[in-house]
This record gives C-alpha cells, sequence and structure tokens, in this order.
C-alpha cells in the first residue's frame, strides 16, 4: 500500500499485507490494494466500517457518501483490489475464521455465491433481498444493487452508420480497413469484469466466436478496466472500445468527452453488482445497514440515474435504466464461472481469436 493508504490502515488496526498478521488476527488487505477513507462527517463513533472489493472507488462513492448522510458517525475504509485477490483473501480469512473485512462488493456476482457455498457469509434481513432489484438475491446472502451492461464506445466522429446490434458491429468490423484501426477491449486474463463480460457474450453462441474473429483481425489493444479505455477513446488512442461499463461510458459522456455510446438492441452482455457480509465481518450491524440502505429508495435512484442515457426526455431514460436494472441476476447459472475447465477453454479461444489470430 502507498504512504496514505497505509496511514489508513494503521488508523484502522488493519496489518499491512506486507506483514505478518499480528497475533489478534487483523484483517490484512490483499497486497496492492487501494485504500480510499471516507471520514465520518460527524465526531466518529465506534469501529470504522471496512468494504473490501473489486469495484472502482469512484463507482461507489455517490452510494457511500449518500449512506453517510444517514450514518454521520460512521467513517468508511474502501479497500479496492483485483479481482482474483480479493476472492483469495476473502477464502482465507473465511476458512482460517480470522477476521474479515466488514460488508464485500464485487461486479463478479459468481465469487460471493461461491463464499456463500462454503459457508463464509451472513444471512441477511429477508427484506433486504426483496428489495434488490429483480429481487436478485441467493440465499438472502448474496443481494443485486445495480447492474452493469456491456456498451460500444465510439470515438467521434464515426463514419456511417454506428453500429446498434452485435449482427450490425459484426458488418462494421468486417469493413475496416485492414489492421490500421484500433480497437480496445478488456484483457479477459487480468479482468474479472472482462472474463464476466466475455462469459456473457459466450451464451450466445451463433455469435460469439464471429464476434471474436472480427475482432482478432482488428488492431486490438488490451485493458484492465473500464474508464480506462473511456479515456482512450477520448484521447484518440483507440477508436472503438467494446463491452466498456455503461455507467463510465455514460459518465464521461456527462463531462463532455468526445465519445458516442451504444447500448446493444439485441442482446447486452451484463455485469450484476452485489453485496455480502461475510461471518467474520468487525462491524456486521454497520454492514447490514449499508447493505439496506444499498437496496433502498434512495440508493436505487442514484443506480438508475447512472445508468439513464444523456440527453434523453428524464421519463424515457429512467424507463431505459429500470429495464437494465430489472435484468439484474443471482442464479446457479453464475456458479458456472467459477468453472476452471470452462475458465482455461473460454481464455484459450480468446487468446487464439485476440491475442494470436491466424493471419
Amino acid at each position: 500500500m502507498g504512504g496514505i493508504a497505509l496511514l489508513v490502515a494503521v488508523a484502522l488496526g488493519i496489518a499491512s499485507s506486507q506483514r505478518s498478521p499480528s497475533p489478534r488476527g487483523d484483517f490484512a488487505p490483499p497486497e496492492g490494494a487501494n485504500v480510499t477513507y471516507f471520514p465520518a462527517p460527524q465526531r466518529e463513533v465506534g469501529l470504522p466500517l471496512v468494504i473490501s472489493a473489486s469495484l472502482e472507488a469512484g463507482f461507489v462513492r455517490p452510494f457511500l457518501l449518500a449512506f453517510q448522510r444517514h450514518d454521520p458517525t460512521l467513517s468508511i475504509a474502501y479497500i479496492q483490489s483485483r479481482s482474483g485477490a480479493f476472492l483469495q483473501q476473502a477464502l482465507d480469512s473465511c476458512h482460517r475464521h480470522e477476521p474479515s473485512a466488514d460488508l464485500y462488493l464485487s461486479a463478479s456476482t459468481d465469487q460471493l455465491m461461491r463464499l456463500a457455498n462454503e459457508d463464509c457469509a451472513r444471512s441477511l434481513p429477508a427484506a433486504i433481498g426483496a428489495a434488490a432489484p429483480g429481487q436478485a438475491a441467493w440465499r438472502d446472502q448474496v443481494v443485486a444493487f445495480t447492474v452493469e451492461p456491456g456498451a460500444f464506445v465510439f470515438a467521434r466522429p464515426v463514419t456511417g452508420p454506428i453500429p446498434d446490434s452485435h449482427i450490425a458491429l459484426l458488418d462494421w468490423l468486417r469493413r475496416l480497413p485492414g489492421g490500421g484501426y484500433r480497437i480496445g477491449t478488456y484483457d479477459i486474463e487480468e479482468s474479472a469484469e472482462g472474463y464476466d463480460f466475455a462469459a456473457s457474450d459466450s451464451r450466445q453462441a451463433s455469435l460469439y466466436g464471429r464476434l471474436l474473429e472480427g475482432l482478432g483481425r482488428a488492431q486490438v489493444r488490451l485493458y484492465c478496466c473500464s474508464n480506462v479505455m473511456v479515456d482512450a477513446v477520448d484521447r484518440g488512442e483507440i477508436r472503438f472500445a467494446y463491452n466498456v461499463q455503461l455507467s463510465y461510458a455514460y459518465a464521461a459522456q456527462r463531462a463532455g468527452s468526445r465519445i458516442s455510446v451504444v447500448v446493444p438492441d439485441d442482446y447486452q452482455a451484463l455485469q450484476t453488482l452485489s453485496l455480502m457480509v461475510p461471518k467474520g465481518a468487525r462491524a456486521p450491524s454497520a454492514a447490514m445497514r449499508l447493505a439496506a440502505f444499498l437496496v433502498s429508495d434512495e440508493a436505487r435512484a442514484l443506480a438508475r440515474r447512472a445508468l439513464a442515457p444523456p440527453g434523453r426526455p428524464p421519463a424515457i431514460a429512467l424507463a431505459a435504466s429500470d429495464a437494465l436494472l430489472a435484468k439484474a441476476s443471482v442464479t446457479p447459472l453464475l456458479l458456472s464461472l467459477q468453472d476452471h475447465a470452462r475458465r482455461r477453454q473460454l481464455i484459450q479461444e480468446w487468446r487464439q481469436a485476440i491475442v494470436s489470430p491466424v493471419p
């Protein structure tokens, strides 16, 4: 951790990941984690709430600040790490019966479901699951609070009609000049979010292979994160980014980025962003309060605004958001993403097409 992050960790009594765990078994963030501190708006009372997540802090900031207006004496330490490190740390603290973070947030809902299946989760009040978007919950232990569809992001101006579906995108890719058009997408070997989107795409069996071939023929650059891809399009580093998380694309558009954003109308690769309170939580009461807030009407309004297309009449924009939120899914199907053989096969197919395409 960096200097500021380490100061925050020390203030919280959290052991640095670069030292051996203390005899008390303090919660140790994964190596390389980033810590963002949200101080209590009023005089702090009790333990800070510790959140371990694979989501960028900027994405959840509006939710956490809104929650603190209701709970102004609560400080929050938000610990963001790569998805693989996040899962491993969560499994280790569970299996060793050590203190953990108080709340887990992830776009890889399959990871939280695995933790729940390994008896690492506390049960939440049934009302929290019932209030989730699409009532998406797993055993009242893993609960959705918003979604992230994969969007197409183009640099402006775009020559010719902008593709509005995956089939139209295939035709557009075929017409690109050979090898000279710079395209960005996730490195699915390094990014859990990218892998989730690829797995969602792969369920469209008739299109997926053709999409990989089309992307592989272009000059593809690989990225870790949606916000980095959006910035790359805005700077002109790439001309098109595939499967960008929609809220980042819309936020950049609202901020004046020179991009066009398309939500494909045939299907959307979709991530469900979910929460879980682990059994080793240090401040379970505060974690439960935040879990309840994240599925409240106030938090739903924040999620709707993030997914609302800019420049549309409010009623139409929010209706589009509601249609996306209704697709939230926390089902046994997601557990297939934890199958190691399936993961190897998906990555191998992707690598052959994208990283080492056949001329």
